[in-house]
Order: structure tokens, then sequence, then C-alpha cells
């Protein structure tokens, strides 16, 4: 591999990486924003998503930028400052599939971070979860059926009631407590 591709793709991997490490404070909702600077008693579940998931991110990103810094490296150490010619990436198309190629790996590796994270946070939220507590709507608590819905990712369909919506509700809360409760080991 000609030493340019390696610092592009090295210069690539450090903009991805970047990119991931700022998505968990640019791209995060409103409501999520709300909802986790809510004060609740015994801690807040929402806040505590929210570090697994930027936990998670930031090791995704930092490991891109260390990739890529080692790339760039390598590459200028190794006939980079020398060389009078492109290698393989020499047009826009090139780079830009090269970018493309680094960026859906970052997505890869963001999506198994986050199914790690989630999965961490369910095992610490369901730790005690019995069936004789199922969940129950709150009718003086205007926001329980969104926070909860974000809580175990679960997305209201269009048109759909709010009893049915409560009931797949309910359904996920289920499953997800029989699945991860009582296995606490949040690391």
């Amino acid at each position: 591999m000609h030493p340019y591709d390696v610092i592009f793709v090295g210069l690539a991997l450090d903009v991805v990486g970047a990119v991931v490490l700022a998505k968990g404070f640019m791209l995060k909702n409103h409501m999520d924003i709300f909802f986790e600077s809510l004060t609740i008693v015994n801690g807040n579940d929402h806040l505590a998503k929210s570090t697994f998931i930027q936990r998670s991110e930031a090791k995704v990103g930092a490991v891109f930028l260390v990739l890529g810094f080692l790339c760039q490296i390598w590459g200028n150490l190794h006939g980079g400052i020398a060389a009078t010619e492109p290698g393989w990436i020499d047009s826009i198309p090139k780079m830009l599939c090269a970018g493309a190629g680094v960026a859906g790996i970052g997505a890869l590796a963001v999506s198994a971070a986050h199914r790690r994270a989630r999965a961490r946070f369910y095992r610490l939220l369901f730790h005690d979860y019995s069936l004789e507590k199922p969940l129950s709507n709150h009718p003086t608590d205007r926001t329980w059926l969104s926070r909860w819905s974000r809580l175990i990712d679960v997305r209201r369909k269009r048109n759909e009631t709010e009893d049915a919506f409560l009931e797949r509700l309910q359904q996920r809360h289920a499953h997800l407590g029989q699945l991860y409760g009582k296995r606490f080991d949040p690391s």
C-alpha cells in the first residue's frame, strides 16, 4: 500500500473518531436531555443509560483516533515524505470511496458498541426484575409513557392507540426482564 494511501486512511479514521466522540452530544434528542436532567429518587435511569452509551462511543472514537494517528505516522515514516506521486487514492471518487469505507466500519463499530452498552444497562435496570411487578402506567405522570418507551427502546407506531402502545411496552419490559433479570454485572 502506498504511503499516501495509509496517510489518507489515517486522516479518515481520525475524522470518523472525532465524529463518534462528538455524536453523543451533538445528536442527542431534546427529550432525552430533559429526561436525563430530571431529579429522580433512587437514581435517574435515563442518565445511567446515556452514560453507558456515551462511554461505549468514547471507546470506539478513541480507538479510531489512535489508529488514525498511527496510520499517519506509519505512512510518513515509510516513504510518505519522499513520495513523488500519489497512490491508489488519487482522485475525488476514490477518496470518497475510501472515506465511505472507513465511515461504514465506524458505523458498524458504533452499532456493536451500542448493543453491548444497552445490554449492560438492561442488566443494571432489571437486576431485581420480578414478574410480580409488571410495568403499569401512572395516570398522574404525563411523561411516564414517553420516558419508559425511550428507556427500553420502544417506538410508538403511527396511529397506535395508547392502550396498544402500553401493551407493547409491557411485553418488551417483560421480555427484557426475563432476559436480563437476576444477572447484575454492569461491567
